[in-house]
């Protein structure tokens, strides 16, 4: 792989929107060609860890919200 290590990207890719993303690739590319072989526990599995990532990309997102704003300007903030 080639990384230009001089690129700067233009903004912060938003962490919720890059986990659907990779989630979306991932279930075109390895899960939907296999599910004809998945029993209903396996689906039941993939779907939760689906959620597991979306909720572990929201947390993230918004923990990152916060320390960009700061505390005080967070208005859920309890400072």
């Amino acid at each position: 792989m080639n990384i230009n290590p001089e690129f700067q990207s233009p903004e912060r890719p938003n962490f919720e929107d890059v986990m659907a993303e990779g989630m979306d690739f991932l279930f075109k590319k390895f899960i939907l060609p296999e599910t004809k072989k998945l029993d209903q526990d396996d689906l039941e599995t993939v779907a939760l860890i689906g959620i597991a990532f979306k909720d572990i990309a929201s947390q993230a997102e918004a923990y990152y919200q916060l320390q960009e704003q700061g505390y005080e300007k967070n208005p859920n903030s309890l400072n």
